[in-house]
């Protein structure tokens, strides 16, 4: 059978590993092994799946054989290398202390790497560490194989200051003896550190530019990341097959809504537009919505190239600057994309509404549409709420679709209100670029009346295909956020107390609406974007399952992504699934019907490429809003204290929704002593308190780029002595990594809320 399927890893994986575990204590050959798959398999898929069960753990070739490693008494952990040469190996999920090994029996093991190892019985480590002391068998795979950072000359030798400030490396670079310091690169580690613990060596593979260079922190994030953002010639060459637009053989046996009024309503700077909305009023007051989705599925089948590049992408990355695609421009800005005027293949879900908010009936379709007008949300907003004399003339029947969508979001959000739905508003804000791509400025980000007729719309359809779906027991994706740990639930009731707010309910089984009444409690105060991210906080992270488990925030018990499948995966397979499930459509392929064993691959790997884009795209808001600030050293700015810890407190900057550190040694009018339960820096003698939440005025004192940290004082504040004269505090714990300057915290961050 053929594997090229996404999620066809899977298959491969489990069949491999069941034949090495039957085999038992003795293991088996490869030869062996491939007489088992060969008929199953191709010869190079079995064989990388061998490959990524060692680098698991899972199997291990040892004197030519593979072995389960259940059959063994070997383990596998993370080597975290000490100052002497010698290793803690930690291992589970919260990376805990196991073992310890000395250095003569690291073997080839570099800090980071994930390991074999085997445990040394009736022995105690020594050296003063009460752990079992064991021994590396083998280096199941490199922490660390490839490094991003800039040059730094050092008597007549370059040496690589990685990007990442917690990466702890010594590399001694080769290559690119032309280029300047600071310049970024790519460098890939080799071999193994010198003699007697000397540096690892590298090759310089790439190289970025400089720092200050427009774009150039976009490549680093990218690379640091492992983001592709170069499509193979296979997958351009496949984009490029297709006409520019469809014609009257491409939407036959289609529903022709090409006369229907529907809109795309989108940001300014926006380039794919893959959704688009039609609202009719109804007799009795109720409403026919129109959510209409650009039909990719038409057009990027099962397995073929486009479909497993997108896999792999798994979601398109947006930065302020530009975008990195989940699907080719030919498709993603053309074809794909929602243009007025011309027609488009959509896949469209029509839901009757009544007045009440209640969904009476749903129903999917395969149509045609021309958008009438592609809107922006600020131009919706103002037709809305400013209308103008000539706005009849010239927008015609979209302002009728206008007031009927308006009217149509309020009874929705009304209806998720009263059903719990946590409604967050998080502050954010949007970089203001010039035409060389150099930040210089931040505005706050919008969100208007516009944007919540868009949310609406969306989460209504995205409700009605789950709730198809799961009726008919469908192999799809599905949106899952599952409720808050109770831990977590506690401790931000512990801080919702300190502020003087109240969490009431059975932390153990919370329904929503009772952190919907806290947001309420401080709706329009000026603490409500600190408390709305301190319950985004206490979140789990919302995260694809092929179960449909319901969504926690939304308080909804069926939910799926279906409405982008131009920029993210799983909206992808779900239309797919719809076509195939609901439509009756052939799916295209026999693989289909192993769907099911390949779902739980397809939801790992599109959750991690999510949270690989989320991470992007914060390192990158991060990196730019510092840079801004890097010239304003010495000014003064309103702040509010994000948190509170012992070496100090956090501040965002209320105008550039950024994060700086206040040092503690930098509080030099008193001595201040951390009260963890009220979350409060104390003065002991003057009683001056700094708490979670208050607003503060503050100075910029540092900024350091690399770490894309700023440093803070509170204004006013005396000058601190040196150092050398004032002495460690006691009780003051050691400074280490984030004790220093602050890392640059943007906005909203933390788990999505969606």
């Amino acid at each position: 059978m053929s594997i090229a399927l996404p999620g066809g890893e899977a298959l491969v994986r489990t069949a491999v590993a069941e034949a090495i575990e039957r085999s038992g204590r003795k293991g088996i050959d490869v030869a062996a092994l491939g007489e088992r798959l060969a008929e199953r398999f191709p010869d190079e898929a079995w064989r990388r799946a061998l490959e990524e069960l060692e680098a698991d753990g899972v199997a291990v070739e040892w004197n030519r054989r593979w072995l389960g490693l259940s059959w063994t008494d070997w383990r596998v952990g993370v080597a975290q290398l000490l100052d002497g040469g010698d290793a803690l190996i930690r291992s589970g999920e919260r990376g805990e202390v196991g073992w310890f090994v000395g250095r003569r029996g690291l073997k080839s093991a570099r800090d980071g790497d994930t390991v074999l190892i085997k445990p040394v019985r009736g022995k105690r480590a020594g050296r003063g560490r009460d752990l079992p002391p064991a021994t590396v068998v083998k280096v199941l795979r490199r922490g660390v194989s490839r490094v991003v950072g800039t040059l730094e000359l050092s008597e007549e030798r370059r040496w690589l200051i990685p990007f990442d400030p917690k990466t702890s490396l010594d590399l001694e670079v080769e290559g690119g003896d032309e280029l300047l310091e600071d310049q970024y690169v790519v460098a890939e580690v080799e071999g193994d550190a010198r003699p007697r613990g000397g540096p690892l060596r590298g090759r310089v593979r790439e190289v970025l530019g400089a720092a200050d260079s427009p774009g150039v922190d976009v490549l680093v994030v990218l690379r640091h990341l492992d983001i592709p953002d170069r499509f193979p010639e296979r997958v351009l060459e496949q984009a490029a097959g297709f006409p520019a637009d469809p014609g009257p053989d491409d939407w036959r046996g289609r529903e022709d809504l090409r006369e229907t009024v529907t809109v795309t309503i989108d940001g300014e700077t926006a380039r794919d537009f893959d959704d688009a909305i039609s609202v009719e009023r109804r007799p009795g007051g109720g409403f026919r919505l129109g959510v209409h989705i650009a039909d990719v599925s038409h057009y990027v089948g099962e397995g073929s190239a486009l479909d497993l590049e997108a896999y792999r992408r798994g979601t398109s990355v947006y930065f302020p600057d530009r975008a990195v695609p989940m699907l080719p421009e030919a498709l993603s800005n053309g074809l794909c994309s929602l243009r007025p005027e011309v027609p488009r293949l959509t896949l469209s879900a029509f839901l009757e509404i009544d007045a009440d908010g209640r969904v009476t009936s749903r129903r999917f379709a395969e149509t045609v549409i021309e958008s009438h007008r592609r809107l922006t949300y600020a131009e919706v907003r103002r037709l809305l709420e400013e209308p103008a004399p000539g706005d009849a003339a010239e927008y015609g029947p979209v302002l009728p679709l206008l007031g009927s969508a308006r009217e149509l979001m309020e009874v929705l959000h009304r209806v998720r209100v009263e059903r719990g739905s946590i409604d967050f508003d998080l502050p954010q804000g949007d970089v203001i670029l010039d035409t060389d791509g150099v930040t210089v400025g931040v505005k706050p980000g919008e969100r208007n009346v516009a944007h919540r007729i868009i949310e609406e719309c969306m989460i209504a359809a995205n409700e009605a295909v789950a709730f198809e779906l799961s009726g008919r027991e469908a192999d799809a994706l599905y949106r899952v956020h599952e409720a808050p740990d109770p831990g977590d639930l506690e401790e931000l009731k512990e801080i919702l107390r300190s502020l003087g707010i109240a969490l009431k309910g059975d932390l153990t089984d919370l329904h929503p609406s009772a952190l919907q009444r806290v947001l309420s409690r401080v709706e329009g105060r000026p603490e409500e974007p600190f408390v709305s991210t301190l319950v985004l906080r206490a979140m789990r992270r919302a995260a694809y399952e092929p179960l449909c488990r319901g969504h926690y925030a939304l308080a909804a018990r069926h939910y799926t992504h279906f409405t982008s499948p131009i920029r993210r995966y799983p909206d992808l397979l779900v239309h797919r699934q719809l076509k195939a499930e609901v439509l009756g459509r052939d799916p295209g392929t026999a693989e289909r019907s192993r769907l099911g064993e390949r779902l739980g691959a397809i939801a790992e790997q599109t959750s991690a490429t999510e949270r690989r884009a989320e991470r992007a795209e914060r390192l990158i808001l991060q990196w730019k809003l510092v840079r801004l600030l890097a010239d304003r050293v010495g000014e003064e700015f309103t702040g509010r204290i994000t948190g509170v810890q012992p070496f100090g407190l956090f501040v965002q900057l209320v105008d550039f929704y950024v994060d700086g550190l206040v040092p503690i040694r930098s509080l030099a009018d008193d001595f201040y002593v951390f009260d963890q339960e009220k979350h409060r820096l104390a003065g002991r003698e003057r009683g001056h308190v700094f708490r979670l939440a208050d607003e503060v005025r503050v100075v910029l004192t540092g900024v350091d780029p690399r770490r894309r940290g700023l440093e803070l004082a509170i204004a006013g504040m005396p000058e601190p002595p040196p150092r050398r004269e004032r002495g460690e505090r006691p009780g003051r714990p050691r400074r280490g990594r984030g004790e220093g300057q602050g890392t640059a915290r943007g906005a909203g961050a933390g788990p999505s809320r969606d």
